[in-house]
């Protein structure tokens, strides 16, 4: 993992999200893959401020939805599928 301060600084598929054991750091994060946990609020990567969250938002072609209450996961978002009938 790497210290970081913004987006830009971190590579492909990953944000720059505050760690969960120092506060006051943040790292360089992995965007969520299918199942992890995730934020509703995570701002679309590269976010030009500092992020408040330890967790980056999903990878593109997944949503961050509500599971169970007060729990939100990245799962297929089946929003942006385009529906034939």
């Amino acid at each position: 993992m790497q210290a970081c301060d913004r987006d830009q600084q971190c590579g492909a598929g990953m944000c720059c999200a505050v760690s969960l054991w120092i506060r006051s750091l943040r790292m360089c994060t992995p965007m969520g893959n299918l199942g992890d946990e995730c934020h509703p609020l995570s701002h679309r990567v590269p976010f030009s401020g500092r992020r408040m969250h330890h967790t980056c938002p999903c990878l593109p072609g997944l949503a961050c939805l509500r599971t169970a209450p007060s729990r939100f996961r990245c799962l297929p978002d089946f929003r942006k599928e385009d529906v034939f009938f």
